[in-house]
């Protein structure tokens, strides 16, 4: 019956034992939590036994310590209780009393006797029944210990080995960052490098272009002027050609009137009409002559005009290339944003805001891109607004430009942004930017975008700190 209980005890200390596993373990599977131990340990003597003469060693271990029965407060293990019992100071009173005890016991009648042994010997029996149900309940929670001992010094090594695991990858991925740190800090100073580069490169081709152009320039000019000097004196030598063929010809009808007349009065001499007459041919054919002349002459200056005028629509065609190639020069040092990120300051506030309210003036941002290779775009400014809006509030809008990469673009164009007034107080912690969200459409590159405007008071410009020392930033960022 004790053992039977002891048993018991014994599993109902197995489900504790993995009920309390499941709750320091509430993530991990039941089903892995069922731990099977085929042997036991003796808590006294240290030997391993299968389950089922472990109780019945517990029984008969000699190693197992018991208290004295004579009460001399000492434990002794049960294999030497005999010779203790012989050395106990205690043991001579007790045989005495004993045999006081079995001499009254012999003086009584020998049934009273039986039941006197019977009922010592029940006594005995309880005792040694309780002592080795307390005994047994002691083996099995000891049991019950060690086996959560090793439950958990079994745990304690998988997460020993899973803290190793992660720290090993932690160290991994620490310098993977820290290489690929490294190598993105090198990519950033190539890519500044050769931004540099690029940019020396185009000021010195931008330098040159404008030298070329102020060179053009001033030979157009020089031409120009020659051409209008060479104009001017064709225009005189015309003039003075039609003045002497017209006193020519004012003479010759003079002289055919006199002929006339002579011819009327002298009709009867034949011999001087005929020398009149001879006369008046040869004068014609000199006028002939005369005129000829200064046909070639007015053709050869006509064609000197082409010439010049040819000459000169060159040098304007050439003037305006280079122009054009020095502004997509302009256009393409003046990209140099590309990731949809712009801050555009505003100095001299009032001084603009004046201006725009007598010119009607126009801000413009410099050019950035959403990405690289991206879309061109900028941001367009109207101080003193536009429109109904005028004299209230600013007005701007976001712009979709042509850019060198349109082709290769999605079509039609559709972006968000945020237009931020940057607040400039001193404690960031307290800064309240002013935020608007506005969205860019744009049908394709080559059609002409009707602008997305958005206004902005004045009155909350000059609140808080919008406004500082004459200078607003105005923050553009693209969404992606």
């Amino acid at each position: 019956m004790s053992l039977n209980k002891a048993l018991s005890r014994e599993d109902l200390s197995d489900s504790q034992t993995q009920n309390q596993i499941q709750s320091q373990n509430p993530n991990q599977p039941k089903s892995t939590t069922i731990f099977k131990y085929e042997k036991s340990s003796c808590l006294f003597c240290n030997e391993w036994f299968d389950a089922q003469t472990f109780t019945e060693h517990l029984i008969h271990c000699g190693q197992v310590l018991e208290e004295c029965p004579n009460s001399c407060q000492v434990f002794i293990p049960r294999i030497r209780m005999r010779s203790h019992l012989k050395e106990c100071p205690r043991s001579k009173n007790l045989n005495n009393q004993r045999l006081s005890v079995s001499m009254d016991r012999l003086d009584q009648p020998p049934d009273h006797r039986l039941q006197v042994l019977e009922q010592d010997i029940s006594t005995i029996r309880s005792v040694l029944n309780e002592e080795i149900r307390q005994r047994l309940h002691l083996i099995t929670d000891v049991g019950n210990i060690r086996k959560q001992n090793q439950v958990v010094e079994d745990w304690t090594r998988g997460t020993d080995e899973t803290l190793g695991g992660l720290r090993r990858q932690l160290e991994a991925e620490a310098s993977q960052r820290a290489y690929a740190e490294e190598q993105n800090q090198i990519d950033f100073q190539y890519c500044c490098n050769i931004t540099q580069s690029l940019k020396e490169q185009v000021e010195i081709k931008l330098d040159e272009a404008q030298k070329l152009v102020n060179q053009l320039s001033i030979d157009v000019t020089f031409h120009q002027n020659q051409l209008n000097d060479n104009i001017l004196k064709l225009e005189e030598l015309i003039f003075e050609n039609e003045r002497l063929n017209r006193d020519k010809f004012f003479r010759i009808e003079e002289f055919l009137q006199q002929i006339n007349e002579d011819i009327k009065t002298k009709l009867g001499t034949s011999d001087y009409a005929t020398n009149k007459q001879a006369t008046l041919d040869y004068e014609v054919k000199n006028v002939k002559n005369i005129v000829c002349e200064t046909e070639e002459r007015c053709d050869k200056l006509q064609n000197v005009v082409q010439d010049l005028d040819r000459s000169l629509h060159q040098t304007m065609q050439n003037l305006s290339d280079l122009e054009n190639q020095m502004a997509m020069q302009q256009r393409i040092a003046s990209v140099q944003n590309i990731r949809g990120h712009l801050i555009f300051r505003i100095k001299d506030y009032s001084k603009k805001l004046d201006e725009a309210k007598q010119y009607d003036t126009i801000l413009h941002s410099a050019m950035f891109s959403n990405k690289a290779f991206g879309y061109a775009l900028r941001l367009d400014i109207y101080l003193n607004g536009k429109g109904t809006w005028k004299g209230r509030n600013l007005i701007a809008c976001l712009n979709v430009l042509s850019g060198e990469y349109d082709p290769l673009l999605a079509w039609p164009c559709r972006l968000q942004a945020e237009v931020v007034i940057r607040d400039q107080c001193s404690n960031l912690v307290e800064a309240q930017d002013y935020v608007k969200t506005i969205f860019v459409r744009k049908k394709s590159d080559d059609f002409i975008q009707s602008n997305q405007y958005f206004h902005i008071p004045h009155k909350v410009i000059t609140s808080r700190n919008y406004l500082r020392n004459d200078s607003m930033f105005i923050e553009v960022r693209v969404m992606k």
